[in-house]
């Protein structure tokens, strides 16, 4: 029996659940049963994928004249079925009066037993989820932008390469600085070492006096040394950037 009846039977709405897939989240849709009766009616909620929705109550009592919502809760799906559009998920409802005070017990929806029992059958829906909006800009819109950004030719196999920078103003000036000073450098260490030398090969015993300037001229010539080494390396590093 379908959702709705006439206005003497149970009625069960909607006739179809409806779900809009999102990934992740779980879904809900809500069944409503109405009972115009002058009596209580029994419901049972049955589905043909137990393990992917949850019913509350799945069961329960409706009283006279009155109506009880129930919620469908699809479980959180981690990837779009194959088959969504095309989905073979249903719902049924079983309805049955009870008399005076019955409860329910194991033997309300047997069909064996009730013979006034009505079943109400829903199938669901799956709905493709809602398109997000594109952050692509419409071709009217963005043809500047790609044009100012992307400069392919037809026959372009590489990116295109950048125009190398303007070299600073001033960069000539102190290049030739950096070259007077290390030729500058260089004299000096020449001296230094030249007297060194001469201190060196004067031979015969030295007085401390003699030590003393000896080891000052070596200490100097080391000074130098790192100086001039320091000087080369700099410009090493400008001239290959």
């Amino acid at each position: 029996m379908n959702g709705g009846g006439s206005a003497d039977k149970v009625q069960v709405q909607p006739a179809e659940l409806r779900f809009r897939l999102v990934l992740g989240k779980q879904l809900l849709a809500t069944i409503l049963i109405s009972n115009p009766l002058d009596n209580r009616v029994a419901f049972k909620i049955k589905t043909t994928a137990p393990k992917k929705y949850v019913v509350r109550p799945s069961s329960g009592i409706a009283e006279a004249k009155s109506q009880v919502n129930v919620q469908v809760i699809m479980q959180a799906q981690k990837e779009y079925p194959p088959d969504f559009q095309n989905c073979r998920d249903k719902f049924m409802i079983q309805v049955t009066p009870l008399e005076g005070d019955e409860t329910l017990d194991k033997d309300t929806f047997n069909k064996d037993l009730r013979r006034d029992m009505q079943e109400h059958r829903l199938k669901v829906v799956m709905e493709s989820p809602a398109a997000p909006p594109s952050p692509v800009p419409e071709a009217n819109e963005g043809d500047a932008e790609a044009e100012g950004g992307f400069k392919h030719t037809a026959g372009d196999s590489q990116s295109p390469m950048p125009a190398p920078a303007p070299a600073p103003a001033g960069n000539g000036a102190s290049q030739e600085a950096l070259k007077l000073q290390l030729d500058r450098v260089k004299r000096e260490r020449e001296d230094l070492r030249k007297k060194l030398d001469e201190a060196t090969l004067q031979g015969g015993p030295m007085g401390s006096r003699g030590k003393t300037d000896s080891a000052a001229l070596k200490s100097r010539v080391k000074v130098v040394h790192i100086i001039l080494v320091a000087i080369i390396a700099f410009l090493i590093g400008h001239f290959t950037h």
